[in-house]
């Protein structure tokens, strides 16, 4: 017997996209590129991978094909984390993002000591993430590479995102697509019998 095979949908991972530690906003590059953002989020070196995966693969599939296509920036924000929390941000990243990765974008962490450990850590570890990293010092320097119109106002930018009301929009969409899907096919099969 063939089982059917369907897209992940926010509803199956309600609670994994509630721990926000990836959050898709709308926001987008200078070239249309949908952005995702890693804030900040103190137990992400403890997060399951299959997790970080099903939340990352759901985020990839909302961007239209188009969009998705151009390749995705990510914003990781570590201002006040450190370089080891970094380096497993980008191996995680680099070890299983599903989509095409255009650029990753970190805001290093700001205190003096784990910012000069994470300037010597990402010279001696770049080659092994394989994807185009730039490292910022600071929400200006994001602002060169991200017009804050497509930032939130935690990344010093004007584009408004509630997450609450973001996942609430989305498990109601779904919900009411499961509904026509199954009156469709419903129908379908009753307009074949007959």
């Amino acid at each position: 017997m063939q089982q059917d095979i369907r897209p992940l949908l926010a509803v199956d991972i309600i609670e994994q996209l509630h721990k926000q530690f990836a959050l898709l906003s709308g926001g987008r590059g200078r070239d249309g590129a949908p952005i995702i953002t890693f804030p900040e989020y103190s137990g992400f070196n403890e997060l399951p991978d299959e997790d970080f995966v099903n939340v990352v693969t759901y985020l990839t599939s909302i961007p239209s094909l188009d969009a998705a296509s151009i390749g995705f920036i990510i914003i990781i924000d570590r201002r006040r984390d450190k370089w080891s929390s970094v380096k497993a941000s980008l191996a995680r990243i680099a070890g299983a993002f599903p989509g095409n990765l255009q650029l990753v974008l970190v805001l290093r962490p700001s205190r003096f000591f784990q910012r000069a450990i994470a300037d010597i850590g990402i010279r001696l570890h770049r080659e092994d993430f394989k994807m185009k990293i730039v490292m910022l010092n600071s929400l200006s320097d994001l602002h060169g590479y991200v017009d804050k119109g497509q930032l939130t106002c935690e990344l010093g930018g004007s584009l408004q995102y509630c997450h609450s009301q973001w996942l609430h929009h989305r498990t109601v969409s779904q919900s009411l697509h499961r509904v026509r899907v199954t009156v469709s096919q419903s129908l379908h099969r009753e307009s074949e019998s007959q």
